[in-house]
């Protein structure tokens, strides 16, 4: 057995070791939370509603919003009490419509096809030519011939196309003479290569949204699937004009855009102002419906939330249920949240966040000096029987190491760097996380309902065994930003 590190493997010896499960509650409670999450569960409910009736969830759009009122509603079905917190202030909503795309000429082909977020729409169906994006003096004077005579589409099949050229192009975008820019998804540098055909698309929120209604950007960014992209390279390179048509249905709205948090409390019985956080981001990427990036995590959350509710159990601490925003830009709403509440990070307890997928909940990596009071939590979740059948060995582990520093990119590490034991869950399963990762593959039909079940029952599990235990979770090993 190495030194710092300790692996709890049999829940038979956690329980010769350890107090009564669930923070010093009665196995029978225990035992009713796994019954009602496993055997009652309606996390897969949640799921279609939020993937398959809301949809994409970009922050600042429309369809942010809706879930941001279903959600809340749906934690005051629970008799929770719910806030909604603002974080930030946008000056434009963006919101995507059907993109449609096509070769036209020589041969007809229809192209799947996407856009960056808070890029322009086109002006209905808008066909003309595409170009290859100049590579050298030569062909850029050849393309100033056909810009005198009509708008073209511009094409990039490799990553850089413009590298050299971009204040060439903008000045072209000026003068209205490009009806687009379109790029293959590989060039785009953000597809996984282990994924034929994968698009993936961002966009730029340090810029678009922040800008004034009037100074939005007129020019669309499309992205073309590889395949599609091949054939388009192949086609230009002969002398026949590649003709092209894309309907790209994207809507500037003027602001201001207000970016709320949604914050469900279970209020505590003894100490009400300590706190266990269970968190997930609401928003996601455009481009598909967000199923694992977040829609599992808020799922789970809210489940969690229903688990508990449902029971009527009365933790000693408030447990928070907290559905963030704007974790896609850059962990907005989860910062704003930490900041508003600065002088209260004392108070938290732990923050167990799920942000990574449809795999199944399996470990947990925390500091030496907290498995005293960990394992006694962790004990029910140990006779759970793994949602995986194929699965040999524990089901689930408690990982111990001497310090945790703040890592990964989720909202747990907004907490992580004040000191704030948080945590993201470790999953393990057959599904590759980049698989539908920002990807037009995320989608309700990539997630398994097995996995999830497991998951809302752990959390319900943990978050309420960690509310009762008889002191806050010790800080010692945890390691703030900066710290060694």
């Amino acid at each position: 057995m190495l030194p710092g590190l300790f692996v709890l493997l049999l829940a038979s010896v956690l329980h010769a070791q350890a107090p009564a499960p669930v923070g010093g509650g009665s196995e029978a409670l225990a035992d009713r939370i796994k019954k009602e999450g496993l055997d009652n569960s309606q996390v897969m409910q949640w799921q279609d509603y939020l993937c398959n009736h809301i949809g994409q969830r970009l922050t600042g759009s429309f369809n942010y919003d809706r879930a941001v009122t279903w959600t809340k509603q749906q934690f005051e079905k629970m008799g929770l009490a719910v806030t909604l917190e603002e974080w930030g202030e946008w000056r434009v909503r963006w919101d995507r419509g059907q993109w449609t795309g096509r070769m036209v000429k020589p041969q007809q082909v229809e192209f799947q096809v996407a856009t960056p977020a808070w890029t322009a729409p086109t002006k209905g169906e808008v066909r003309g030519r595409i170009v290859a994006m100049p590579a050298d003096a030569k062909s850029a004077k050849k393309l100033v011939k056909i810009l005198k005579k009509e708008p073209v589409y511009l094409f990039e099949d490799r990553p850089r196309a413009r590298q050299g050229r971009a204040q060439e192009v903008q000045g072209w975008i000026e003068q209205g003479r490009i009806l687009g820019i379109v790029q293959t998804a590989t060039s785009t540098g953000l597809t996984d290569k282990r994924f034929k055909n994968q698009i993936r698309v961002f966009g730029d929120s340090r810029r678009a949204p922040k800008r004034d209604y009037a100074l939005r950007p007129k020019t669309p960014q499309i992205v073309v699937r590889d395949d599609h992209g091949a054939l388009l390279t192949k086609r230009l390179k002969s002398r026949r004009p590649v003709i092209v048509e894309f309907d790209i249905r994207n809507r500037f709205t003027p602001g201001p855009v207000v970016l709320n948090n949604v914050v469900a409390r279970l209020e505590g019985s003894a100490r009400p102002k300590e706190a266990v956080i269970v968190s997930a981001h609401l928003d996601s990427w455009h481009q598909a419906t967000g199923a694992t990036d977040n829609g599992t995590g808020v799922c789970t959350t809210l489940e969690a939330a229903r688990i508990l509710t449902t029971l009527g159990v009365k933790p000693k601490r408030t447990i928070l249920f907290i559905l963030f925003g704007g974790e896609e830009q850059g962990l907005l709403g989860s910062g704003g949240y930490v900041k508003r509440h600065r002088a209260d990070m004392n108070l938290v307890s732990a923050v167990f966040n799920h942000d990574n997928g449809t795999n199944w909940a399996h470990s947990l990596t925390i500091t030496d000096a907290m498995l005293p009071q960990l394992k006694g939590v962790f004990a029910p979740i140990l006779e759970l029987k793994s949602p995986d059948k194929k699965h040999r060995g524990a089901t689930f582990e408690l990982i111990t190491k001497p310090t945790m520093k703040p890592g990964g990119g989720s909202d747990h590490v907004s907490f992580q760097v004040t000191g704030v034991p948080a945590w993201q869950w470790g999953l393990k399963g057959p599904r590759p996380y980049g698989y539908g990762w920002h990807s037009q593959w995320d989608t309700y039909s990539i997630v398994v309902p097995e996995y999830q079940r497991h998951n809302a029952t752990v959390i319900a599990l943990a978050a309420f065994g960690v509310a009762n235990l008889d002191k806050m979770l010790t800080r010692e090993g945890v390691l703030r930003r900066g710290q060694k």
